[in-house]
């Protein structure tokens, strides 16, 4: 634990105008740290916002994480594209799973394992696209131009220069492939 990495985690020395671009909270900080990581080498950071589990109250829930949410993610953006890291760090914003389009009795939204929202940049990713909708109630078997966490994976893996079809073995020498045989898509990179 001597490592010069070790000194993101120091935010003392910060200017408070850095800190408050990525507010007040605990993800705010999260995401700080995460920058000041990927400036020092760091390869893979993980940064959790919990409390998105709304089946009561989703749209004062979604408020607040919201509120936490859109400030840091655009301040780790932003601090990305100026430090000239954009482009050699992918990063994922993506939850789960995604949320019922129908509103409940409790003015929430219940589980929807089907289809969720994933933002993907950095990294080689092409910009400005969006891809896949989903119908407004939810109905539609399949989304128009669905993309499957398999294949997801798999582009993700070759952003990262990893090879997507590698099988990792377990103790008893059990293959597991690393994307679940996803293919990576193309027009994403």
């Amino acid at each position: 634990m001597n490592t010069e990495q070790l000194k993101a985690f120091q935010l003392d020395d910060v200017p408070s105008t850095e800190k408050n671009a990525y507010g007040e909270s605990r993800f705010g900080r999260g995401c700080l740290v995460a920058r000041r990581l990927v400036e020092t080498g760091v390869r893979s950071v993980e940064v959790v916002l919990n409390g998105w589990d709304t089946h009561v109250s989703n749209f004062e829930g979604c408020t607040t994480q919201l509120t936490q949410l859109d400030p840091a993610f655009a301040a780790l953006m932003r601090d990305l594209k100026e430090r000239d890291l954009f482009d050699s760090t992918v990063v994922l914003c993506i939850g789960e799973f995604g949320r019922t389009p129908k509103v409940n009795a409790l003015d929430g939204r219940d589980h929807w394992p089907k289809w969720f929202s994933c933002v993907v940049g950095g990294g080689g990713f092409t910009r400005g696209q969006v891809i896949g909708e989903t119908d407004p109630d939810g109905l539609a078997e399949t989304p128009a131009d669905p993309i499957g966490l398999p294949d997801l994976y798999a582009t993700v893996f070759k952003a990262l220069g990893i090879d997507h079809e590698h099988e990792f073995y377990t103790d008893i020498g059990r293959p597991i492939s690393a994307t679940f045989n996803g293919v990576p898509i193309d027009r994403l990179l």
